[in-house]
């Protein structure tokens, strides 16, 4: 996949699970047979991937803490608008950002970006 499709997509995933937690479907988390924190978990995950793709020289660390903070700030946003904040569901998002970041380690072999490069194993993506 080239670099545009890929940047639309983590786009897409982005605005789209963003939306999805901070809109009013509280209803569909009910009707639909999902568990609420696995749901967390893996949004989070695919949110720190998004964020990774669309600001590729951000270190991972402080992707990590944006998608962190996106998860309180949505926590608190839930609460304003009629749907349920929990401290589960935060902690369900830093546990899918933990294995996200953990799938990343896993990807580079536990190399950082700049040994890679000495070593002319660059890529176009992180």
């Amino acid at each position: 996949m080239t670099s545009a499709p890929l940047r639309v997509l983590a786009t897409l995933v982005l605005v789209g699970l963003v939306g999805l937690m901070i809109g009013p479907f509280g209803a569909v988390e009910t009707s639909v047979d999902i568990w609420d924190k696995a749901a967390h978990f893996v949004a989070f995950g695919l949110i720190l991937w998004a964020i990774g793709v669309l600001w590729r020289r951000l270190p991972r660390a402080w992707a990590a803490m944006a998608t962190l903070s996106l998860g309180g700030a949505v926590e608190l946003v839930q609460g304003q608008v009629g749907r349920d904040a929990s401290w589960a569901d935060l902690l369900a998002d830093a546990l899918g950002v933990a294995a996200a970041l953990g799938l990343w380690i896993i990807w580079r072999r536990g190399r950082p970006r700049a040994a890679r490069a000495e070593r002319g194993q660059t890529s176009k993506t992180r």
